[in-house]
């Protein structure tokens, strides 16, 4: 009899413990892919097409070249200069729910997007130091009906801390530092989920003096960022199974950008500051005399860059966590990104506009790339303690829109 309901009581609870074992405890084996994609800085660097690495000047180019961290102002006349500059992405103009963010042709019922930028720098003679943070966040759908106070928020932050310093005659500049790729999910009620890793960047800007162009090299390594659960958190949002990681591909850029017009072999011209440590250390007959510092440099700025991303192995995109059909797999091989851009300043030292362009691969296999063109302008506002300025932008492609505003310094 005993035995009877001790099996009895087994057979009973057998079924419970099988339900137990049928609910995952760990997360899914797939990556989520963090692609640059549309994803760019500053408003300045936006209207360029993103053709910013060959150009890398002040805090708004910062994230494409950190050279631009010791690259001076032709107009700085002291041992010390500052840079800052916050852009706010995806101003609510359009209509967010349907775009196409990761480029598969299809909208990815996204009802909220808001892209965040911010850096700044400090230079004293010929060395600089910085930290930007770029935050791009997407609110998904959680259920077809979309219930706004039910979304799933994922942030994507991409932050740099690094160092430059500039060589010779400020021909070459190096920089160097490190940089994070990190998401976090979010949901009403639940709390935050985090990824994350950091890695080593290395960039170099050419600018030979006298003439009037410059290159420039950007170097990100793959970063993968592995699931960081707090204590006592499950693999799971909003009843959703969590992947195990997310992963950045590695980039490399290359940029070339010129000047056009009177005085454009002012370009790389030195500043006052520059002239007087290059006096102090004895070598100023090396800097020719006729590059005058106050003469103006050409009026068009030209720019192409090509960006180059590795594959990665098993990645699947941020959207396919809510997405209702199965995951397909992305960026399993190279691709490559070109980029071009032209700006032209109209009423010298007050007004400058933009206009770019590049081509989005996109890393699902057999969907075809989208041509973006991009443009904006940057405005002159007043000086206090420095030249201040606001620049506009907008990018606009296939089931895609973007407009931007940027506050910062002139230069």
């Amino acid at each position: 009899m005993r035995a009877g309901l001790l099996l009895a009581g087994v057979v009973l609870a057998a079924p419970g413990a099988w339900a137990q074992d049928d609910v995952p405890t760990s997360t899914r084996p797939e990556r989520l892919y963090l692609n640059s994609g549309v994803l760019m800085g500053s408003s300045r660097e936006v209207g360029l097409g993103g053709a910013y690495v060959g150009i890398a000047e002040g805090a708004v180019g910062f994230a494409s070249n950190l050279a631009a961290l010791a690259h001076r102002s032709p107009r700085l006349d002291k041992e010390w200069d500052v840079g800052v500059t916050l852009s706010w992405m995806d101003l609510p103009l359009a209509e967010a729910r349907g775009k196409d963010l990761d480029n598969d042709g299809a909208p990815d019922n996204a009802p909220e997007t808001l892209q965040l930028f911010g850096a700044v720098m400090l230079q004293y003679h010929n060395v600089g130091l910085g930290f930007s943070l770029r935050n791009y966040s997407v609110g998904y759908c959680n259920t077809p009906a979309c219930d706004l106070g039910d979304l799933i928020r994922v942030s994507q932050l991409h932050a740099s801390l690094a160092g430059a310093v500039a060589l010779g005659r400020d021909d070459f500049i190096l920089g160097f530092g490190i940089y994070s790729a990190q998401a976090i999910f979010h949901h009403k009620g639940e709390g935050d989920w985090f990824y994350g890793n950091t890695g080593v960047a290395l960039d170099l800007l050419y600018r030979p003096l006298g003439r009037p162009y410059r290159l420039g090299l950007s170097i990100r390594p793959e970063l993968r960022g592995p699931w960081k659960p707090q204590e006592g958190q499950a693999p799971f949002i909003a009843g959703r199974q969590l992947y195990s990681a997310v992963v950045s591909p590695s980039t490399v850029s290359l940029g070339v950008s010129w000047r056009m017009g009177e005085g454009a072999e002012l370009y790389n011209r030195l500043s006052p500051a520059a002239r007087q440590q290059m006096l102090e250390g004895d070598y100023f007959a090396e800097v020719p005399p006729e590059l005058d510092t106050r003469a103006v440099e050409g009026r068009w700025l030209f720019s192409v860059q090509a960006d180059l991303l590795s594959p990665v192995e098993n990645a699947v995109s941020v959207h396919s966590f809510t997405a209702l059909t199965p995951a397909e797999r992305v960026g399993g091989s190279a691709l490559i990104q070109p980029r071009a851009g032209v700006e032209y300043e109209p009423f010298l030292g007050r007004l400058r506009l933009r206009m770019g362009t590049f081509i989005e691969p996109s890393p699902f296999e057999g969907r075809p790339a989208r041509p973006h063109l991009t443009g904006g302008f940057e405005l002159f506002l007043f000086r206090y303690l420095d030249d201040w300025a606001v620049t506009a932008s907008f990018d606009f492609s296939r089931r895609y829109s973007d407009f931007g505003i940027s506050v910062g310094f002139w230069r």
